[in-house]
């Protein structure tokens, strides 16, 4: 049987990167590819190609490492629903595809299940190998994939307008209101400070 290839990389050197990229060999990333696999093809060749994931975990970077899109650049947008799914769209036309995880085919594979019914998991979670393997053999019957079209693009293209707070003086985007969401009340920091309440400027 010939190496599969994901987003036009050999099986072997996917998972090499992934280790690079992420840190360690995923999963996740693994079944993302397959759902950028199948996004990318049935949006074809564009320049201007955005991606968005309903997911903190995983999938944004599978995208970042298949894709010019990414969190700095702005053409990766991470909604943290909690859903492994991602649309590849068009940022001009806004069409494109979502893919989500096909859950009616996870009774067919039980080490996938078991990895991704986390609630369920009693022991620790399977080896990579062997998931990779269950991963491979199942391919596209572990996703659905349905053409979209978005309501609106979901970078700015426009430049967004900033200002200095009045509450504690950094710059930030008007649109979040008349402070900065630091200042509203949405802190995730408390400063830790003795005596001085200045900041410190290193040299």
């Amino acid at each position: 049987m010939s190496e599969p290839v994901i987003c036009g990389i050999s099986y072997a050197d996917f998972i090499i990167r992934v280790e690079e990229f992420h840190g360690y060999r995923s999963p996740g990333i693994l079944l993302g590819g397959f759902m950028l696999d199948a996004a990318l093809q049935d949006v074809g060749t564009t320049p201007y190609l955005n991606v968005v994931t309903e997911t903190v975990v995983c999938l944004p970077d599978a995208v970042q490492l298949l894709t010019p899109c990414t969190v700095g650049n702005g053409f990766l947008q991470i909604f943290d629903w909690g859903k492994f799914a991602l649309t590849a769209y068009d940022r001009m036309t806004l069409s494109g595809t979502r893919v989500w995880l096909n859950y009616d085919s996870l009774s067919r594979y039980g080490l996938i299940r078991e990895w991704f019914e986390r609630s369920d998991r009693t022991n620790e979670k399977p080896p990579f190998e062997e998931l990779a393997q269950e991963i491979l053999q199942a391919g596209r019957q572990l996703i659905c994939y349905r053409p979209v079209r978005l309501h609106r693009a979901l970078k700015d293209t426009q430049p967004v307008p900033t200002g200095r707070c009045s509450k504690c003086g950094e710059f930030y985007p008007l649109r979040h209101g008349s402070a900065c969401p630091s200042c509203q009340g949405n802190a995730y920091y408390d400063y830790q400070t003795a005596g001085s309440q200045s900041a410190r400027h290193d040299e």
